[in-house]
């Protein structure tokens, strides 16, 4: 269910507007084509309850912007079930209760159209299969155990004909997209090289200042020198981060194998806090809670880059809204199963129509020219690496919750079969 979630998710991430635009085409053919095949051309059985109902669900989906802001985080399942039950549901029941009458032999492949275009590949076999036996079982419910027409039988082989050809060409053009990822990453690759070796002399140029800087005497003057050289060291540092981000998220298909090494989290809580570039007054807002220290098995560096991200996400989100006693959080709880990372702010929020896909690249929160949107792709791309989830919570102008939870691992057990 998690997967199939996170397909339909991701399917939609970057084309939310096609939601609300199949949820109108809804609210406007429910009751035009009552109209039609009751009163122009008039079909053997009409239901004004269940075009009713499919006309009351795609009405409040297409009006989701107005929804109460608690209620908008089940925008997503939402939209599930009532393209579910607007498109193989009830198609498949008034083809069977027409006695498979052509109309609806043409009106059914319609509908399998639609849920090709609303569903992405592996989503799209799941609902037409549970709607057409919801469907199905539906009739015998209503008829009584009636026969299945003869017309929806001889319907099956075409409709699935139709829907082989559908996917396969949906199928197809899945290849071609990752054949243009792997083409991207390529070339992102190629970039990397070039930004990297300006940065490496300039790391080195960096490192000969900082020798000079030693042999100066103390002074005001050198005081800022230092902290000048500090500050470069900090911008290659980021720069260099943000490659390793982008090559990440879009050279997904090159991860190797995670790392078997074990790691103290309160040892990768510190090096974050003590190598993450605050700005002024920030490091007094963040609180620590490592009581509950664990272990997990992973890379401590990319580990470190997740607080990063994470804390950067935080403190740009207080910084973005005005109060008093705001703060930062980064708590470890311990586990029968999970281990937890909790890092709570009280910024601004995540606006309830976001939450859903936070995690998905190139979706971010912040206005546009802050955020890429890659950062907390890159946070659950690590996590899930080392067998763990990320999960969000949050509230506009109250704050957000991420919580990591990671396996629990035996070092006597891990060192033994490392050994």
């Amino acid at each position: 269910m998690n997967e199939l979630a996170r397909r339909y998710i991701e399917y939609h991430a970057h084309a939310q507007r096609k939601i609300r635009a199949a949820a109108i085409i809804g609210v406007l053919g429910f009751p035009i084509f009552y109209f039609v095949w009751t009163y122009v051309l008039p079909q053997p059985y009409e239901s004004i309850t269940l075009r009713a109902i499919g006309t009351g669900l795609c009405l409040a989906l297409a009006l989701t912007q107005w929804w109460p802001v608690a209620w908008r985080r089940y925008i997503v399942p939402f939209s599930y079930f009532t393209f579910l039950y607007s498109l193989p549901f009830f198609f498949t029941l008034m083809l069977l209760l027409n006695n498979g009458s052509v109309t609806w032999e043409m009106s059914t492949l319609a509908a399998l159209i639609y849920v090709v275009l609303l569903y992405d590949l592996v989503n799209a076999i799941v609902v037409l299969v549970v709607g057409s036996l919801a469907a199905v079982g539906a009739f015998l419910l209503v008829t009584g155990g009636a026969p299945i027409p003869e017309g929806y039988l001889l319907t099956l082989p075409i409709l699935t004909f139709a829907l082989t050809g559908f996917l396969g060409l949906a199928y197809g053009d899945n290849v071609i997209a990752r054949e243009k990822l792997k083409a991207a990453a390529s070339l992102a690759s190629q970039v990397a090289h070039e930004c990297r070796t300006p940065l490496t002399g300039i790391r080195f140029e960096a490192d000969g200042c900082e020798r000079l800087l030693a042999r100066l005497p103390e002074s005001p003057i050198r005081d800022k020198l230092a902290a000048s050289h500090r500050r470069v060291r900090q911008h290659i540092t980021s720069a260099n981060s943000v490659i390793d981000l982008l090559l990440t998220n879009v050279a997904q298909h090159h991860r190797g194998a995670p790392t078997a090494e074990l790691h103290n989290m309160s040892k990768i809580v510190s090096m974050a806090l003590e190598r993450y570039s605050f700005k002024p007054n920030q490091r007094d807002i963040v609180r620590t809670d490592v009581r509950e220290d664990f272990q997990f098995r992973g890379s401590d560096l990319l580990m470190t880059h997740v607080l990063f991200n994470l804390l950067k996400n935080g403190l740009r989100a207080i910084e973005a809204r005005d109060g008093n006693d705001n703060y930062l959080s980064i708590e470890l709880r311990r586990g029968a199963e999970t281990n937890s990372i909790v890092i709570t702010d009280t910024g601004e929020g995540i606006p309830p129509e976001i939450l859903n896909y936070v995690f998905i690249p190139f979706v971010s929160a912040q206005r546009p020219g802050v955020g890429t949107g890659l950062g907390l792709s890159f946070c659950r791309m690590i996590i899930e690496d080392a067998g763990g989830t990320i999960s969000c919570r949050s509230k506009v102008n109250v704050g957000t919750c991420f919580t990591i939870e990671l396996p629990v691992v035996q070092p006597a057990i891990e060192n033994a079969t490392a050994a």
